[in-house]
């Protein structure tokens, strides 16, 4: 039986979503950084794929925050984002995962559906199943095996995660839709959020819609 592993890397309640900084305060943006970690998790334990979910953070705070349950809380100890990833892939391996799944915490409006036509893409191993921002970053990577490719995050981390895939002669798929594709960094994309999700379907935007007041006044000021 598969043991597929969800690995859901936040900055920290402080230190995430800098862009944001002129639009929110400080405890705004806490909340926002929480709901969004809280609708990616929703979707990630409603597409009933993953034998195990960790989110993985220097900030010990997030596991409080989102009262993370018991045993699915990792805390990164070195910098930046590829070095959570690097270090829950290989507690993902010694835990015998057979693949993992690395879901950005910033896509609020990822669906289950969406999570199970990544796993559905081919049936050989290796594979890596991309997921492209708009901003052409990573927004969901699935290896089988969990070290089918390092981790490479950063500007055009897409590109640079497909050419390392191909490299390997691992079977590469990549899938977009603007669920997957959608993430949240600058105030332009809270107003985004807001029109996509007018009813507060959404931990995200209901979250936005407490603030929006305060979102509006910052902004334009």
């Amino acid at each position: 039986m598969k043991r597929n592993f969800a690995i859901i890397p936040v900055k920290g309640l402080l230190d995430s979503k800098s862009r944001l900084s002129r639009s929110l305060g400080p405890q705004d943006k806490k909340k926002l950084v929480i709901a969004l970690l809280e609708d990616v998790l929703t979707a990630v334990e409603g597409s009933e794929l993953f034998s195990r979910v960790l989110v993985v953070s220097p900030d010990p705070n997030v596991a409080e925050e989102a009262n993370l349950p018991q045993g699915s809380f990792l805390h990164q100890e070195g910098q930046g984002l590829n070095a959570g990833v690097r270090q829950s892939t290989h507690f993902a391996l010694n835990e015998k995962a057979s693949s993992v799944a690395v879901i950005l915490a910033d896509i609020p409006l990822l669906e289950p559906r969406d999570l199970k036509e990544l796993y559905s893409m081919g049936g050989t191993v290796p594979r890596v199943v991309l997921s492209p921002s708009l901003k052409a970053g990573t927004n969901v990577m699935v290896r089988e095996p969990p070290n089918a490719i390092g981790p490479s995050y950063g500007r055009w981390s897409f590109s640079t995660h497909l050419r390392a895939a191909q490299k390997t002669g691992a079977a590469v798929y990549s899938i977009s839709n603007f669920r997957l594709s959608f993430d949240v960094d600058t105030p332009e994309d809270l107003i985004t959020m807001r029109k996509r999700d007018p009813q507060g379907k959404t931990r995200t935007a209901r979250c936005l819609q407490e603030m929006t007041i305060h979102v509006m006044a910052r902004s334009s000021g």
